[in-house]
């Protein structure tokens, strides 16, 4: 038996461009859920001081038209994430970079969204953090689901140029 590796496992490897852009925006969507984390952080600090809401709404209709807001953040994300990110959406090479990355980040800054709509929930009916928790893991999930993952990017039938190749054409 020999060790030589089939010719076809090479074409799971990712190039080298796409594993720069997978790292690109793993970081970036790294810093929005960063961002998302301090905004739980914070809202949760302020809301665990107030005793009730600023408003006297009725908390069955606030709390059905919170959750109606909640689902269509969380759908709008998926949706951006799964139009944009498509095989369709990544077919062209010199621009699967730019959009691979800014899809990914739009849907985890359109999941974080939830935490403010919590904030906003919180505040203004129901101050509890039991009724708080939903937004919250609606904004994290939905920023772990826009965490890329590194096959996203195999498969294609160009490949991506480089970085370094596209600044100097620029240049020159």
């Amino acid at each position: 038996m020999s060790d030589d590796r089939d010719s076809t496992d090479d074409t799971n490897e990712p190039e080298p461009a796409a594993v720069r852009c997978i790292e690109r925006t793993r970081s970036r969507v790294l810093n929005v859920l960063v961002v998302v984390g301090a905004g739980i952080a914070v809202s949760g600090w302020f809301l665990g001081r107030l005793d009730r809401g600023a408003f006297l709404w009725n908390p069955i209709q606030a709390w059905r038209v919170a959750v109606g807001a909640l689902v269509a953040v969380f759908l709008l994300a998926r949706t951006v994430l799964r139009l944009g990110a498509g095989r369709q959406a990544l077919k062209d090479p010199s621009t699967r970079a730019l959009k691979f990355t800014r899809t990914h980040v739009a849907s985890a800054v359109i999941g974080g969204l939830a935490v403010p709509l919590g904030f906003a929930y919180g505040w203004g009916i129901q101050p509890r953090v039991e009724k708080i928790i939903p937004f919250w893991v609606v904004a994290l999930a939905t920023g772990f689901l826009a965490f890329p993952r590194g096959h996203e990017l195999t498969g294609f039938d160009e490949p991506m140029p480089c970085p370094e190749s596209l600044e100097q054409g620029k240049v020159a």
